[in-house]
């Protein structure tokens, strides 16, 4: 066999391919990489789940990019971009010195809009399997959610419209925002919000809330966020998500998986500022009742002691009353027992009189006296006898005196007016 050069060799293949293949394909594959300058140079890949089964270059030369490009960014509302799918029409060359490579000519903007649809049911579905789809919705929205996390671009319109509806809100109230820089389309869009998510992730405790803002666009300006790894980010935040990245016909995966979504960034601080003039509203509310019910219950409390205050006066005049009544019974009671005691206190002076005159010092002032025989009071001449011992006792000193025998015998004398007591000898001889 005659050695060929290489050159001779790519020029045969060209023949080849360029005699034996149809002029232009209907070729389907997944947009690589894209590089406009002037021309558009493309990279497709064909893939099988993850693994590219197969790649190839193609170029659309500038008379006919201006034309599709336009046609396309109209119909989908965005530009020829990295991870998109496309339906096109291409002719195959190959060229002796870089290879092989097609040649686009048109394509079809609407099938890549329904590739896109079914990505995104492919990703829910996985999602779903996972039982991730509805975790960040199962979340407790907070009642006052002031700590915010933006994740967004610094430069988009979608950020601006938030922090400008946030700062002026119409009721003054404060927010504490902070800013997670992403990249919110393109090629980098779907690991900048990863990135963000991940760092919202670390910095947990010190926000309330994160939210996902960008402005409108076209459906395919959307389709980094039909993603699974920023799904999957989402679900399994522990803070509710917000989720405000394109109009409302436009369902992304992003706002699937959200807490809650709103169609635009405006509705997102709309949405928040809502929130806590709700629960300023409640408080309010139950400030209003308690105050009510406060006002009922002094009122009620003002009318039962009113009606107790005019008991207990009542009460207190009744047993004042009984008191009075009681105190007169008993002040008369007293004055009878006064009486009662000064008419006793009379009859016992008059018996201490009665028994003054009796005593025996009395009897001893009036003459008489009283006279001891071994300390016995001496009746009569019998109570003696000879030699005894005797103590007179008179009204002033005693007189101490010895019996004699053959003295005339005494004859006591009754006394006339019985006042003296027994053992007193009057002395009178017969």
């Amino acid at each position: 066999m005659e050695a060929l050069s290489l050159y001779e060799l790519n020029r045969l293949i060209r023949s080849v391919i360029e005699e034996s293949l149809p002029d232009t394909f209907l070729v389907t594959a997944e947009i690589a990489s894209c590089d406009v300058r002037n021309h558009c140079y493309l990279t497709l890949v064909d893939k099988e789940e993850d693994t590219i089964r197969a790649e190839v270059r193609a170029v659309i030369w500038a008379n006919r990019y201006k034309v599709i490009a336009k046609i396309f960014e109209e119909t989908t509302g965005t530009k020829l971009t990295k991870g998109i799918k496309i339906l096109f029409q291409a002719a195959v060359g190959f060229h002796e010195r870089y290879g092989l490579k097609l040649t686009i000519n048109n394509i079809d903007p609407s099938y890549t809009v329904g590739e896109l649809a079914v990505k995104r049911k492919e990703i829910l579905d996985r999602l779903k399997k996972e039982e991730l789809i509805d975790r960040n919705r199962e979340l407790e929205f907070p009642l006052v959610p002031q700590r915010i996390g933006i994740i967004s671009s610094s430069s988009a319109a979608g950020y601006e419209d938030l922090m400008t509806h946030l700062t002026q809100n119409a009721y003054g109230y404060k927010f504490h925002t902070r800013l997670y820089e992403a990249v919110m389309q393109g090629d980098r869009a779907e690991e900048s919000v990863v990135n963000a998510l991940n760092n919202c992730k670390k910095e947990a405790s010190s926000l309330d809330v994160v939210v996902i803002v960008r402005g409108g666009g076209g459906q395919l300006d959307l389709h980094c966020f039909d993603s699974y790894e920023i799904g999957r980010c989402i679900a399994l935040l522990q803070l509710p998500v917000i989720a405000g990245i394109g109009h409302q016909r436009d369902v992304t995966v992003v706002d699937e998986v959200s807490n809650m979504r709103a169609k635009t960034p405006t509705a997102v601080a709309d949405m928040i500022i809502t929130r806590v003039r709700d629960f300023e509203d409640r408080i309010d509310n139950l400030m209003n009742a308690l105050n009510h019910r406060t006002r009922m219950v002094t009122l009620d409390l003002q009318q039962s002691l009113t009606s107790l205050s005019k008991r207990l006066e009542v009460a207190t005049g009744n047993e004042l009353i009984n008191n009075t009544n009681r105190l007169n019974t008993f002040i008369k009671g007293l004055k009878y027992s006064l009486r009662f005691i000064q008419n006793e206190t009379r009859k016992i002076a008059g018996k201490e009189e009665s028994v003054g005159y009796l005593n025996p010092l009395n009897v001893l002032k009036r003459g008489y006296s009283i006279t001891y025989s071994n300390e016995r009071i001496v009746r009569t001449s019998s109570d003696v006898k000879a030699g005894d011992a005797l103590r007179t006792v008179l009204h002033r000193g005693e007189i101490s005196s010895r019996v004699e025998v053959g003295k005339a015998k005494k004859k006591p004398v009754k006394s006339r007016d019985n006042k003296h007591g027994p053992g007193v000898n009057m002395s009178l001889y017969e």
